[in-house]
């Protein structure tokens, strides 16, 4: 239940890619340090520590007087550290880059551009993530949620830190767009999380995903998407076998003005197949609020167990709650800072636990 792109990485990789044009072979280089520290609730007060490195290599085949049209895009990453929820205690996590302690090759595709930019198919090592259920408003937050809802992250499709080879294809109008994929299904080595897994196995099936959005020059944006999964994978409802996952979802965003934007996520999955039913999270942005490039943000998650999930399982309460309030800025030139209070209720809907209290620290370096 992560997400890869943080607001300073989303920042810096569109700058790069914005010059790409000019530039065949466009490199960058991001390393973020966090520390998250359970002040109170959840399983027991602790501070975690967290690296992630981002490496990226573009190459515009055209400006590289290859041929015209292509992209080939590689992306390294890397992460260190242990995860925070182990103390906060939550289902959704607190942390987008809290994941297996490993160095891989995380994508690595290539993709043709036709019809005057209108379409675009791509091959290769995909996150998922980066162009479904995304919204840019909800990026400045380090909550996982607010990247990809618990409702379809849950399902473990190709997303942050792991990724599987995909076919993606995208369509641009002037204000709509259709993107369609198929990911195999289990997304690298689930019994071994370090290092790059390219495999094809029986039982991997396939994750498929669709979604139909429109945005305008003022970056609003409207969506819906649709997933299934066909992997045979155990279902936490019951234990047993199962190779046929769906979801559907929607999310928005709004910029109010030149400094304020709204967003709103909204998912439901398989109840039979799934633990989390529904998904539901909101939050408001400010930009460049004191200073410029700065970001100021409240969010608020919730995910919901499905009434089977609660049948089997009676002791678990049926929700839990996430809110966010964050501040990103820039510091000096290649370095930012953010900082991030975190209050859970019901932390995985475990009424054990009491409501915890955590607060994040972010360092982002670019090279």
């Amino acid at each position: 239940m992560k997400k890869l792109i943080s607001f300073a990485l989303i920042t810096f990789l569109n700058t790069a890619t914005s010059s790409l044009a000019a530039t065949p072979y466009e490199w960058a280089t991001a390393l973020t340090l966090e520390s998250v520290t359970n002040l109170d609730g959840g399983v027991k007060e602790g501070s975690r520590e967290l690296a992630n490195f981002d490496l990226t290599l573009a190459i515009d085949t055209e400006a590289a007087n290859w041929w015209s049209g292509g992209e080939w895009f590689v992306y390294v990453l890397g992460n260190a550290g242990k995860n925070p929820s182990d103390y906060v205690g939550d289902i959704q996590g607190v942390s987008n880059i809290a994941t297996d302690e490993a160095l891989k090759v995380y994508e690595f595709w290539y993709q043709h551009t036709f019809l005057d930019e209108r379409v675009s198919l791509l091959f290769g090592l995909h996150d998922y993530n980066s162009t479904f259920y995304s919204l840019e408003s909800a990026g400045l937050f380090t909550h996982p949620s607010f990247g990809i809802g618990p409702d379809t992250s849950q399902a473990v499709p190709s997303i942050f830190s792991t990724t599987s080879t995909a076919l993606h294809f995208t369509f641009r109008g002037e204000s709509q767009y259709l993107l369609a994929a198929v990911y195999d299904g289990i997304p690298g080595d689930p019994d071994n999380p370090r290092g790059t897994h390219i495999q094809f196995n029986s039982g991997d099936g396939l994750f498929s995903a669709l979604e139909w959005g429109w945005a305008n020059e003022s970056r609003d944006k409207v969506a819906i998407g649709a997933w299934q999964q066909t992997a045979e994978v155990e279902n936490p409802v019951d234990g047993q076998q199962a190779d046929d996952n769906t979801g559907v979802y929607f999310i928005a965003e709004k910029n109010i003005n030149d400094v304020a934007a709204i967003f709103i996520q909204l998912g439901r999955a398989d109840d039979q197949v799934n633990q989390l039913e529904y998904y539901g999270g909101t939050g408001i942005t400010f930009s460049d609020f004191w200073l410029d490039g700065d970001g100021l943000g409240l969010a608020v998650a919730q995910a919901r167990n499905g009434d089977p999930y609660l049948a089997e399982n009676s002791e678990t309460g049926r929700t839990e709650t996430a809110w966010e309030f964050t501040y990103f800025a820039p510091v000096v030139e290649h370095l930012s800072a953010q900082a991030s209070l975190y209050y859970v209720q019901n932390p995985s809907m475990d009424r054990t636990l009491d409501d915890a209290i955590a607060l994040g620290a972010r360092v982002y370096i670019e090279f």
